[in-house]
């Protein structure tokens, strides 16, 4: 039976989006010296954080007030990190501490993008959609830097 790997995306997520991805693509994307695990940790966080976002947006948006959108993100990455620990079997504090990592949280949040992208229109390969993201970090980071700067 030669099943594609995003059909088992149901029962298991983060395997089927792992095995859609080429090891090339994700050493690339997460680092040369990123175990498996790591690499699992990333994927993992990121379908909780998509969910755990929806979620929120849905039952509770933030108004246009800053303060309402700093109250918005501290609860939804509370959440977040508990979810994470529940499902890897961490504390609390071992989930804030790698997803407090800056880097590994841009790494989350850019596979929740390319997963956005890719749930958006699934006929869209998620290993290409991962490889353009990696090769338009500069670019995102230039017109980061941009913005902010007033």
């Amino acid at each position: 039976m030669d099943e594609q790997p995003l059909n088992r995306t149901a029962a298991d997520p983060t395997s089927g989006y792992l095995s859609a991805l080429d090891e090339e693509t994700m050493r690339r994307a997460w680092g040369e010296d990123k175990t498996s695990g790591y690499r699992r940790r990333v994927v993992s966080s990121a379908i909780i954080f998509g969910r755990q976002l929806e979620k929120r947006m849905r039952e509770n948006p933030p108004s246009n007030d800053e303060a309402s959108i700093q109250r918005f993100l501290m609860a939804l990455m509370n959440s977040a990190i508990s979810e994470f620990a529940r499902s890897e079997g961490l504390s609390d504090e071992a989930a804030a501490e790698f997803l407090g990592d800056v880097e590994t949280r841009d790494y989350v949040l850019e596979f929740n993008e390319v997963l956005d992208e890719h749930q958006e229109d699934p006929d869209l390969d998620l290993d290409e959609l991962l490889h353009e993201a990696v090769e338009n970090r500069r670019d995102r980071a230039i017109w980061a830097q941009h913005w902010s700067s007033g």
